[in-house]
């Protein structure tokens, strides 16, 4: 009998730096003997971090002096957390942490999303339990505190649905999660330290709240004093805003209020998205949304909000001049960031297949839309660096930050 090879996943960095674009492996370093003549060494990998899993949550926080964190999961379903400190002469990936056995948080459910928000030392990460200790799909943070870690659980919040994305943002009220339950409700969780959890079924409060699609990934944006931007699909697949603002106070209210709206953006003439596909939102230098998803084709869609009114660009099909970016592959995970002074996004998505490919092959090509406006470039980062191919067989997500430049995160299978 054929023993078939164990695939191997590991997570893979992909960044500009001065201009040029490299990636590297976080979980394994190529190293080469030192005992052979230059001439003779040969290239070995050293494994310095625990393997991904398939379907592994992935998220990452970074600083404008390249510190750096990404957060994925074991084989044990454990959550991990690497670290990468440019201090050091080379520069390097300089430990984990296994929290189930460090600290006994929870063994994360099967494909939980992960979020984080904060700043580096100050991390907040948040992803599902498996139940086995808490008794259900149960909303778990780690909080950092001076290179500590602790953990709690949301037990006063309902379980999350089996595929629920998760999102997580900062404004000056505090820091909040989103999720969907079991009824595809939005529901929205922020912990309170001593005084626990708070929690807000946003579906049942807000008035006119669309239904999210079961499918539905969803994507949150804050700012300032307590502005809240959390976006999804409804059952139709049409992108939906939700804004949680402070109305100024009037003559007649000197106190003024705090309320949700609901908005469906395809009032404004935004197209229905790829069913269950993720959207990915950025802030303008204005503190404006700008949405990212992918529509029924595949191709990338931007929807702004310009601070009169809403642009709809087709962006993927306009690209290059009109000669238009790479489609989207079926399922494909997008991820958004605007560097520098937020004048421009670059957008990162899983390229379909090319013409003729047989069932897995070719979609494992990273691409980037860059630009902003009426004005977008892609290129095929996959291409151009042979980067390892991304998993495929459990759709890896795709996550960016900016630090000193735009960095790409996903799973690759080898």
């Amino acid at each position: 009998m054929r023993r078939t090879a164990e695939k191997v996943f590991s997570i893979i960095e992909v960044a500009e730096q001065d201009g040029k674009w490299g990636y590297s492996d976080i979980n394994f370093s190529e190293e080469q003997t030192s005992d052979l003549p230059e001439s003779d060494a040969r290239s070995m990998w050293r494994q310095v971090s625990p393997v991904a899993i398939a379907g592994s949550g992935l998220a990452a926080a970074g600083s404008d002096e390249d510190d750096r964190r990404v957060f994925y999961q074991d084989r044990d379903r454990s959550p991990v957390g690497t670290a990468y400190d440019p201090s050091l002469p080379d520069g390097r990936w300089v430990g984990y942490r296994v929290f189930t056995a460090d600290i006994g948080a929870p063994s994360a459910d099967v494909g939980s999303a992960l979020a984080v928000t904060g700043q580096i030392g100050d991390l907040r990460v948040y992803y599902f339990s498996d139940g086995r200790l808490d008794g259900g799909r149960r909303l778990v943070r780690l909080e950092e505190q001076s290179q500590e870690w602790t953990y709690a659980v949301c037990d006063d919040a309902p379980e999350g649905s089996s595929i629920s994305p998760l999102a997580a943002i900062t404004t000056g009220q505090g820091e909040f999660v989103y999720y969907l339950d079991g009824r595809s409700h939005v529901v929205e969780a922020s912990y309170r330290g001593v005084e626990g959890w708070a929690v807000c079924d946003v579906t049942s409060a807000v008035e006119g709240c669309p239904t999210p699609s079961s499918l539905s990934r969803l994507t949150a944006a804050g700012c300032g004093t307590d502005t809240r931007f959390v976006y999804f699909l409804d059952e139709n697949d049409r992108p939906v805003q939700l804004e949680h603002t402070i109305v100024d106070g009037t003559k007649k209210n000197p106190e003024g209020n705090v309320e949700w709206l609901a908005r469906s953006l395809s009032v404004y003439g935004a197209p229905a998205a790829a069913a269950g596909s993720r959207p990915a939102v950025v802030l303008t230098a204005e503190d404006h949304p700008q949405l990212y998803y992918l529509d029924a084709d595949h191709m990338v869609v931007a929807v702004g909000f310009n601070g009169r009114g809403w642009d709809v660009n087709h962006v993927g099909v306009d690209a290059d001049g009109g000669a238009g970016a790479p489609r989207a592959a079926a399922g494909a995970s997008l991820a958004a960031v605007a560097c520098a002074d937020r004048s421009a996004s670059q957008v990162y998505y899983l390229g379909a297949a090319y013409p003729g490919a047989g069932p897995g092959e070719g979609d494992n090509n990273l691409i980037e839309l860059r630009g902003a406006g009426d004005d977008w470039t892609s290129r095929s980062l996959g291409a151009e660096l042979d980067l390892p191919d991304v998993a495929t067989g459990v759709p890896s997500p795709i996550t960016a930050i900016c630090t000193s430049g735009p960095r790409v995160y996903y799973t690759s299978e080898q």
